[in-house]
């Protein structure tokens, strides 16, 4: 658990924060919530190629969908437990069939629902503040510390207090600030609109 932990913020380190300190260090508090919509200016040249577009967009709806799948699933279950036949084959003819039946409806009302808030970025940040970072970045080590109590004299303790601690205050401030954002953008709402 904690070589897992380890490679958790490492990962998160190079990925999450080098592209919002970059950002917020070229662009300041003007960067778009959209990292390489910075980059695009209809008026002039874009500063990246199209290509670079495409495939980090195709890469972001690729994230979302597991992301998806992971949030659908008590939708999901709850389908399969109405629908499904538990004595019957996990992919015979008598659960897959009422299984895509039953979940198309959802998925075609959670996308209606998206696509009538048009603020994606504030929606991404709801649920990175209050879903994303308290499960990888607040759980795994206050479970740690649970499972294998060390020592309070030791550093590890005081390393995983401390990151649960000061990523607690974070999420509470992101919390407040995207709720705060979100309230400034629905001002402008428009039902579908297309920023």
């Amino acid at each position: 658990m904690f070589n897992g932990l380890c490679i958790c913020y490492a990962i998160v380190a190079m990925t999450f924060f080098s592209v919002a300190i970059s950002g917020y260090w070229a662009f300041g508090n003007q960067a778009g919530g959209l990292f390489l919509s910075n980059f695009l200016d209809n008026d002039k040249q874009p500063l990246v190629p199209k290509w670079l577009v495409l495939i980090t967009n195709m890469f972001t709806i690729f994230q979302l969908s597991a992301v998806a799948v992971v949030y659908l699933q008590p939708t999901n279950e709850v389908l399969k437990r109405t629908f499904g036949d538990p004595k019957a084959p996990q992919f015979s003819a008598r659960n897959v069939i009422p299984r895509v039946i039953s979940r198309l409806p959802s998925v075609i009302a959670a996308t209606t629902i998206a696509a009538m808030l048009p603020f994606f970025g504030d929606i991404n940040a709801v649920i990175g503040a209050f879903g994303f970072l308290p499960l990888d970045l607040i759980l795994p080590i206050l479970f740690y510390n649970f499972t294998f109590r060390p020592s309070k004299r030791s550093p590890i303790f005081w390393l995983n207090t401390t990151i649960a601690v000061v990523f607690s205050i974070v999420g509470v401030i992101s919390a407040v600030a995207v709720v705060r954002q979100i309230s400034l953008d629905a001002k402008t709402y428009r039902l579908f609109a297309n920023l």
